[in-house]
């Protein structure tokens, strides 16, 4: 006996075009238009090609939001738009029935619509749908249909929805490349049921001895028969009677579902007509305290955020082997949770989430209303994977609408066994319009806003003020940001951590060739700007430096987070590039193709992204005098299985020389927790030459394995002249901190050589070791280090590393902005390709008779890597060695001078994002 008897409306429909204001009629329109083949499913920009063909092409309205997106961009960069079609399609077909009369019901099924359906059959109304997350029916009359042919009409508008309060609807399907999307993307289904069975799920007891059975149907009179299978074998079976709607089942014998082994069983369930089959899992997430256990283990939420870019679709695949591969992938990098942002996945890539072990929260997109989240909720529940819920992005939680979180929440509570967090970042109570409840301690926040979620939420995914988790992870203090989170008392998912940008990978473009983002300028007017700027030739060097800046920064913000005792997860943005985002989002450990980016490897990321991870509190400086005794406290985040007896065994080497070993002992390391192992104290090595080290430590305790690494440097200490206020001469050389341009051109015509520690009379902008924000036009995205004498004995891999950290923190970099200048410094500093800059951290010339040489980077004497650089520079500025390679003209050297003020865009997107018309 089956579900139902089905009836496809999939294929060819003939459509007609008209103005965007007719879709809500209660009569039926008069449709002569003319006959698409894959009208459904299909979304309307990929019909483009048969409208040409048809008379409605000339008379289609397009996207108004669409325009020319080319670099170079100084301010803020616009969302992706492609030229999308707005408007309404009235769709109509015939189909021929048989005699029906003997069904219960029978509904008219959509499988996916943007954004509102109107339905007729025969004439007669059926309804309007808004919204476009899931799936719906429309209730069909018997007395509508005929024997043989009927005739069915909808009309399907993509104006954009309103939502709660009638606010705009906005999510990552809906936004940005995808705003103006339309069409049905789903089946459409005719669907006469002969019983009363129209769903069935699986709910799991909190204290996971017991599963629920839960059963809908139009008449609870009848017995519905429930069994569970293994692979075909019987397990268990029962009897649903008494007009109840419910079954438990003991979970004794049963394998719970995990990531680690995603187990299922087949339910059955059957009244005397008809027969509902689904697949599940067992598995219950809890939260406890400020903790989750998932199947009564602690579990560690290790999250990407989702955000749908799709690079040869544009919109989500249907293909289920496409998520597969994606969930093997990012399974294999070590996470186990997706966070779907504003948007609700397809049912294949749920369906590849319970196969394979993935865990997923759905996130509505903003405003949904009330009812949409109700077809989402009956959408997602009879996955397995799906275990949390959210009502959007970094919308203001103000008191109306947290009498509607607490509404959505019930739902949750009451029809599924899944958890409830209000909102992916707590605007209006952890940042940003607080309200007049604001208090400033520990944080500013809303603690009555908080108090009131905190009576119907599960977990929180929280946004740090400060963006130190996020936006400025290179600056995180974990103990601020775990004081901060001591006041929300529930599991945390720490939002949107660690969005760092790269390099644009221009051998990527061919890859897109015939795909509509790779018809847009998303490549061409990078490498137009780049190209004239004179930059171009030098991509791929930026972007393999961009990546190993973005690697390092990124495993130091994961390492931040896992020191958080308050913390119990974590959504990463971002697994890949989505490009859709600022039109060039480069976020990504790997590229939109899921592909690692330069640098990066399987290895290294399940140092910092797995159960247990081993932990350094390291100084802000990593740099140590050659010879001083240097103590690192050493830690394990655990959440695998407790240890009871392990090994520690820790080496400081370089290259692949083994400075020292040390083998501890350990007990007692407890899961759910950060445990402190031992504080490691060691000397750096005595040398008069500076040493690139690294801190290895294994963790061994029977099968268990755990592995992490970091980077130390000694230098030794050197004598070198005190900073300089005035001018100096000495054997010809002129060494200062600051210059006119007159003085500096008077002393190269006299044939002076002049080493300038700072900005003197040149344009600078200011430096940082944070790399530049995914997606923004300011600050910098790589480095350079040339082959140059005076970088031949400074441990360097040919880019800035920690090494540097304290010498780009408050440093500046000189902008040599102009192409037929010879461009060739010694340590470069990359600007963004979005607005391209030539950028130098310390550069040379030969300019008439003289020489000289530039450092903009902050030499502190106290950093010993400073003074090691400082002491290199006046050695070498004295030096046979100092023989720039380039020469400049007076007139060029004078040109620097005389550069325009450079704009730099402030970061007007701090959990803000003014593309977003409902953040």
């Amino acid at each position: 006996m089956k579900e139902y008897q089905l009836f496809l409306l999939d294929g060819k429909w003939e459509m007609e075009y008209r103005s965007k204001d007719e879709y809500d009629l209660a009569e039926e329109p008069d449709v002569a238009g003319c006959i698409i083949e894959n009208a459904v499913p299909g979304y309307w920009e990929d019909m483009i090609p048969s409208f040409q063909e048809t008379f409605l092409y000339e008379r289609l309205s397009w996207n108004p939001g669409y325009g020319p997106q080319r670099y170079p961009i100084a301010g803020y960069v616009p969302d992706m738009a492609l030229p999308t079609v707005l408007g309404c399609f009235f769709y109509r077909r015939t189909i021929m029935l048989e005699d029906l009369s003997k069904a219960s019901d029978i509904e008219l099924f959509v499988g996916g619509a943007q954004n509102t359906v109107s339905a007729w059959i025969n004439g007669k109304y059926l309804g309007i749908h808004r919204g476009y997350s899931a799936p719906f029916s429309f209730s069909v009359p018997k007395d509508a249909l005929n024997e043989g042919e009927n005739r069915v009409t909808l009309a399907v508008s993509n104006i954009r929805l309103r939502g709660y309060k009638e606010r705009p609807v906005s999510g990552c399907t809906a936004r940005a490349a995808n705003d103006c999307t339309g069409g049905i993307y789903g089946s459409v289904e005719l669907r006469a049921y002969y019983g009363s069975l129209r769903d069935a799920y699986v709910t799991v007891a909190e204290d996971m001895k017991s599963f629920t059975v839960r059963v809908l149907r139009t008449d609870s009179s009848s017995d519905v028969e429930v069994k569970i299978f293994d692979k075909g074998r019987e397990l268990m079976s029962g009897v649903i009677t008494d007009g109840s709607s419910s079954i438990d089942f003991s979970t004794e014998g049963l394998e719970f579902w995990s990531p680690d082994s995603p187990k299922r069983y087949t339910l059955s369930v059957s009244d005397s007509k008809s027969t509902i089959t689904r697949l599940f899992g067992v598995r219950k997430l809890v939260a406890e305290g400020t903790k989750l256990r998932l199947n009564g283990k602690y579990i560690y939420a290790r999250g990407i955020c989702e955000h749908g870019y799709y690079p040869m679709t544009v919109h989500p695949p249907r293909d289920k082997s496409y998520y597969r591969n994606v969930i093997k992938t990012l399974k294999n990098l070590g996470f186990n949770l997706i966070r779907f942002h504003t948007w609700v996945p397809m049912p294949e890539y749920m369906e590849a989430a319970d196969e394979l072990g993935m865990l997923m929260e759905v996130e509505t997109p903003n405003n949904t209303t009330y009812e949409e989240w109700q077809g989402i909720v009956a959408h997602c529940r009879t996955h397995t994977a799906v275990v949390a819920y959210s009502s959007g992005n970094e919308m203001i939680i103000d008191e109306d609408y947290i009498a509607h979180l607490e509404k959505c929440a019930a739902l949750v509570h009451t029809t599924t066994d899944s958890l409830f967090s209000p909102m992916s970042a707590m605007r209006g109570i952890e940042y940003y319009e607080w309200g007049e409840d604001r208090v400033e301690k520990p944080f500013p926040h809303n603690p009555v806003r908080l108090n009131k979620l905190s009576q119907f939420c599960d977990l929180y995914n929280s946004y740090p003020h400060d963006g130190s988790l996020s936006y400025c992870s290179a600056s995180a203090n974990p103990k601020w940001i775990d004081e901060c989170y001591s006041i929300y008392k529930k599991p945390i998912l720490s939002h949107e951590i660690c969005i760092n940008g790269t390099y644009f990978d221009l051998s990527l473009k061919d890859r897109y060739r015939n795909s509509r983002i790779g018809q847009t300028a998303l490549f061409s007017s990078v490498e137009e700007h780049l190209e004239k700027k004179g930059l171009l030739d030098r991509v791929p060097l930026y972007y393999r430096n961009s990546s190993e800046w973005q690697r390092r920064l990124r495993k130091q913000c994961f390492e931040s987070v896992r020191r958080c005792e308050n913390l119990t997860g974590y959504d990463y943005l971002g697994d890949i590039d989505h490009h859709w985002h600022t039109f060039g989002y480069c976020v990504g450990m790997m590229n939109e193709f899921y592909e690692l980016k330069p640098g990066e490897t399987v290895r290294n990321v399940r140092r910092y992204n797995s159960d247990a991870v081993l932990l350094a509190d390291l100084p802000y400086n990593v740099n140590f005098y050659s010879g001083s005794k240097v103590m690192i406290p050493l830690h394990i985040s655990n959440y695998g299985k407790s240890i009871d007896k392990a090994t520690l065994n820790i080496r400081v080497y370089k290259e692949d020389k083994v400075y020292l070993r040390r083998s501890i002992n350990l007990y007692d390391l407890p899961s759910g927790a950060i445990t402190k192992l031992c504080d490691f104290s060691f000397v750096t090595p005595k040398s008069d030459t500076p040493h690139a080290l690294k801190l290895s430590v294994v963790l061994c305790a029977g099968e268990i394995e755990v592995e992490n690494e970091w980077e130390l440097y000694s230098f030794p200490k050197v004598s070198y002249r005190p900073n300089v206020r005035k001018l100096r001469r000495e054997q010809g050389l002129i060494v200062t901190e600051d210059i006119d341009e007159k003085s500096l051109v008077d002393a190269l015509k006299s044939g002076k050589d002049v080493l300038l520690f700072g900005e003197g009379p040149f344009a600078t902008l200011n430096t940082s070791f944070q790399i530049a924000l995914a997606g923004r036009t300011a600050g910098h995205l790589a480095t350079v280090i040339s082959d140059s004498a005076l970088m031949q004995d400074f441990p360097h891999e040919g880019f800035c590393s920690w090494q540097f950290r304290s010498m780009l923190d408050g440093g500046k970099s000189a902008v040599l902005d102009f192409a037929d200048i010879p461009f060739e410094p010694i340590v470069e500093a990359v600007s963004t390709y979005k607005y391209a800059h030539r950028e130098a951290l310390v550069f040379e010339y030969r300019v008439g008779k003289g020489r000289l040489i530039v450092s903009t980077l902050r030499l502190d004497p106290s950093d010993p890597a400073a003074a090691w650089l400082k002491a290199k520079l006046l050695s070498y500025a004295q030096s046979e060695e100092f023989m720039p390679k380039h020469e400049l003209s007076f007139e060029q050297l004078e040109s620097l001078f005389n550069t325009n003020p450079i704009y730099v865009a402030e970061n007007t997107n701090m959990a803000r994002n003014t593309n977003d018309i409902t953040a």
